[in-house]
């Protein structure tokens, strides 16, 4: 992650793949209604979202030894995302 992050051609090309995962994310919930539509604006900002929530929990999981696992922190990202819990 430091790699990439610190390299710019590498953080370029991920951004690039992302991009592309997105678009396949996105249309993969449009494909959840069966209605054969491309997706809407609010899937594609729920595939982008989810991509964002990743590459945030990667980033923390990679600049602290200490964090909590991957999986945990990918939990965190999406339960931040949701909002305060009251």
């Amino acid at each position: 992650m430091a790699l990439v992050r610190e390299t710019s051609s590498l953080c370029a090309r991920r951004l690039e793949k992302q991009d592309g995962w997105r678009t396949l994310l996105a249309q993969a919930l449009a494909d959840r209604t069966g209605s054969g539509r491309p997706p809407t604006l609010a899937e594609s900002v729920r595939a982008a979202a989810t991509l964002d929530c990743l590459n945030i929990a990667l980033e923390h999981w990679s600049a602290d030894t200490a964090a909590a696992d991957r999986g945990t922190l990918v939990d965190q990202a999406f339960a931040a995302l949701a909002g305060p819990t009251t």
